[in-house]
């Protein structure tokens, strides 16, 4: 049975030799096509069964924790350990051991980025030979006095290493990025003294035990300003203009739309209905959800994904969700309101009946001025509930009356019903990610 993935990110380096880029971005932050290499190689660490990445941080160290707060997910934790004085690619290793623990290990330089995925190489390592504790990535380079050169037998295993030599035997390199078991650990605790580069003082040790996989497609250090332009060159070539008059046309307008909706202004509206979620889920207080039309069938979906998701989902024992009801999904209560006291009343007669102040109301309206929402929203107000609103056009009456108006200034109705998803897939992936510890005992 295979062991759990975790990874080490090695992200502390200076990154000099891209001076004047870094002197105020840290290397691991530097963008290729717009995405940072450190989030490169978490999307696909993520992509790949990672189940937690320990980053090691020096220079900048707040602009990467800063970067790391913001970055998300479901299924993979994100730690970081910060050095005073750098350790070295085998010191960080051997000080964080117990980060690997039952597990199989991934070592990555965090400034070098690769197209293709992890799981062919994890693939291999998996399928390595007998007696090889290690499994190096290696790919083919026009500067082989440069690079380390690695020579190999017919099974793919290091017989000789030759760190940045004039004239090495060959133009295969080490991409030093390493996948590994426990007994690697075990090998360099007895070394003496503790090793410190993992390229000049463990590879050399390792000659007959290490299975390499290589790669044909593009893998780069992105250590000079000549690299980085050719990782933005060969990574990510931009996308041909779609002709006038296509699906394709129309399809790319829409989801520049959908993309300018967001703001810092309206991210930082739904982090607080995050924050408010997770205080009422903790506090075990009830959340209302309510809308018209799409907006109804998105209260709906987003009832189910607090209700069960964000508890079901994510990593972590499994717990129960918030105590959550959509108000449009009973047909009966609905109905029966909307014929005898009026259709502007079917959600504030609810609230009246089963609300309690310090609940939450979250209405979806595009518009922001359909009566029965309006009156939900006034009617939240008069109890002490706390009120979100979730809106576009110009946010109409709810906009005023919300205690939070997550705003998206938009005047397209389906584009704001996406934006109600995403609202609420937003707080259910952060949610999940870090549920409260005071649910543990529920588990």
């Amino acid at each position: 049975m295979s062991r759990p993935l975790r990874a080490l990110l090695l992200a502390a380096g200076l990154g000099t030799r891209l001076r004047p880029l870094t002197l105020d971005t840290p290397k691991c932050l530097v963008p290729i096509g717009g995405e940072p290499l450190l989030g490169r190689w978490l999307r696909q660490l993520e992509q790949s069964g990672c189940t937690a990445v320990l980053v090691n941080t020096h220079y900048l160290a707040e602009q990467v924790e800063t970067y790391l707060q913001g970055w998300h997910s479901s299924t993979m934790a994100l730690h970081t350990v910060y050095e005073p004085k750098l350790l070295g690619t085998a010191g960080t290793l051997l000080a964080n051991q117990q980060f690997f623990e039952g597990c199989t290990g991934l070592l990555i330089h965090a400034d070098n980025t690769m197209a293709e995925g992890l799981r062919p190489f994890l693939t291999a390592h998996h399928n390595r030979q007998a007696g090889c504790l290690l499994t190096m990535l290696t790919f083919k380079t026009d500067t082989p006095s440069s690079c380390g050169i690695v020579e190999l037998d017919d099974q793919h295993i290091v017989q000789g290493f030759h760190e940045k030599v004039d004239n090495p035997p060959g133009n295969r390199a080490n991409g030093a990025l390493y996948a590994f078991e426990p007994p690697l650990l075990d090998l360099l605790n007895q070394m003496a003294p503790p090793p410190s580069d993992f390229s000049t003082e463990v590879i050399p040790r390792l000659m007959g035990r290490i299975q390499t996989w290589h790669t044909d497609q593009a893998y780069l250090d992105i250590g000079t300003p000549e690299a980085l332009a050719t990782a933005q060159q060969l990574l990510n070539p931009p996308p041909p203009p779609p002709p006038d008059n296509t699906f394709a046309t129309a399809a790319w307008a829409y989801l520049n739309r959908l993309q300018g909706c967001f703001s810092a202004a309206n991210l930082a509206a739904i982090e607080t209905l995050a924050q408010s979620l997770r205080q009422a889920w903790i506090d075990g207080r009830h959340v209302y959800i309510c809308g018209n039309g799409g907006s109804a069938a998105n209260a709906i979906h987003m009832a189910n994904d607090l209700h069960y998701g964000i508890g079901a989902c994510g990593p972590g024992a499994k717990v129960p969700g918030l105590r959550v009801e959509a108000l449009p999904a009973n047909a009966g209560v609905i109905t029966c309101l909307a014929n005898d006291t009026g259709y502007d009343n079917i959600y504030a007669h609810q609230l009246e009946v089963k609300g309690r102040k310090g609940d939450l109301l979250i209405v979806l309206s595009g518009s922001g001025n359909s009566a029965n929402v309006v009156r939900a929203l006034e009617t939240a107000n008069s109890m002490g509930i706390i009120s979100f609103a979730i809106l576009a056009f110009s946010g109409g009456r709810c906009r005023e009356l919300a205690d939070t108006a997550i705003h998206f200034e938009i005047n397209d109705m389906q584009v704001a019903e996406d934006t109600q998803l995403i609202v609420g897939h937003l707080c259910m992936q952060w949610l999940n990610s870090d549920k409260p510890r005071e649910l543990s005992a529920l588990s």
